[in-house]
């Protein structure tokens, strides 16, 4: 799956666990998408660099053993911060740029990062390349491809796939479908909501819902006064 894909295919089942489940309400949508990224992201510099004479672009990005060891370090980590729920009332947010981000995922649960991270291996299909998947067990060697240790192989290779593997394009053309969805549901065509959700990577969710801000005022009369009253609005 090409890495559009990854990110579409994430928020869609991201936002119907929480409609439908009512699961990860407080999931940062931007990390989860560079959680859904993460494997690519550590692999394609590798094939670049380290292993760029092996004829191979898939390595400990999507290897069975590298995402065990990044789950038993995340639940580690959550038990020493206390980490038992999504969210932990009265966390603080100081310290460094890479301590308050940390200090984030883990206040919100580290579940949904985990499950976009480790979900990449589903979407890649990794069962047909066992090589890399089991590696270094198995056959002892990362599954053969070709050759992509230069930018421009790589840009070739990619293309490559696209024009051969049919699938490939179904899943992006499905991808685009479920970020139209997406969007509407959420009613991201609104100017304001689409800011408040890329500032924040979430939506304002208050049990069932939302409270309208600056303009989500209206006056009621009361004896002598006017009152604000907030206007709410379900989700």
């Amino acid at each position: 799956m090409l890495p559009t894909g990854h990110i579409e295919f994430t928020w869609a089942a991201l936002n119907l666990l929480q409609r439908k489940a009512g699961l990860f309400r407080n999931a940062d949508y931007r990390l989860v998408a560079l959680a859904a990224l993460a494997p690519d992201l550590l692999d394609k510099p590798l094939a670049l660099t380290v292993y760029r004479d092996t004829d191979a672009a898939l390595f400990w990005g999507h290897n069975l053993w590298f995402h065990l060891g990044v789950w038993l370090i995340a639940r580690a980590w959550s038990r020493r911060v206390g980490v038992r729920t999504e969210n932990v009332p009265g966390v603080t947010l100081n310290g460094s740029f890479a301590q308050r981000w940390l200090r984030r995922v883990t206040s919100e649960g580290s579940l949904p990062y985990l499950l976009a991270f480790s979900g990449h291996l589903l979407a890649d299909r990794m069962w047909g390349f066992q090589e890399s998947l089991f590696y270094p067990l198995g056959a002892g060697y990362w599954h053969p491809w070709m050759h992509v240790g230069v930018p421009q192989a790589m840009l070739d290779a990619y293309l490559h796939i696209i024009r051969t593997t049919p699938i490939i394009v179904a899943f992006e053309v499905i991808g685009l479908g479920l970020l139209a969805w997406f969007v509407w549901d959420r009613r991201l065509w609104r100017r304001d909501r689409l800011k408040a959700w890329l500032r924040t990577g979430r939506f304002a969710i208050v049990g069932q819902i939302v409270i309208l801000r600056n303009r989500g005022f209206s006056r009621s009369s009361g004896r002598g006064n006017n009152r604000l009253k907030p206007r709410i609005q379900k989700l």
